[in-house]
């Protein structure tokens, strides 16, 4: 490409959010165009990559985790409960065939007897980015509840 080519300089049309650009060597930068915040993913080490950034798939499940994470605290707020402290941890299990599934452990800083507990159980299981998902992506859940 020519010498200071740039995505931006082509955009026209403000309906997008983000802008992501091949910066070279596998690597990507990511621009949330509303607030202008930057952010860099790589492939990892297996794929070619440098593996200083998150990959893609890590970031996959990421936003699965914080999507859950949002939808869940929306709800208990609701009903008069704070999650503050609430932790999902999430990996991405990748080979050569792609991402395979994604394992979640929710970390909940309520007891396990607690009366929403099913409720906010089911409520991480309607989150949009899972239903959006490949119906064969397995997203297995753990709980530990405090």
């Amino acid at each position: 490409p020519e010498q200071g080519f740039r995505c931006h300089t082509f955009m026209t049309d403000h309906y997008y959010t983000s802008e992501t650009e091949n910066v070279g060597q596998f690597r990507c930068e990511t621009t949330f165009i509303p607030f202008n915040v930057t952010f860099s993913t790589d492939l990892p080490a297996s794929f070619e990559g440098r593996a200083e950034f998150p990959s893609p798939g890590v970031l996959l499940g990421s936003t699965l985790a914080s999507c859950m994470m949002s939808l869940v605290s929306v709800v208990a707020t609701r009903k008069g409960v704070d999650l503050k402290g609430m932790c999902v941890l999430a990996r991405a299990a990748e080979s050569s065939k792609g991402i395979e599934k994604i394992e979640l452990k929710v970390i909940m800083p309520l007891e396990g007897s607690h009366p929403l507990r099913a409720m906010l159980e089911k409520t991480a299981l309607s989150c949009p980015v899972r239903q959006a998902l490949r119906p064969d992506l397995e997203t297995p859940i753990e709980w530990e509840w405090k």
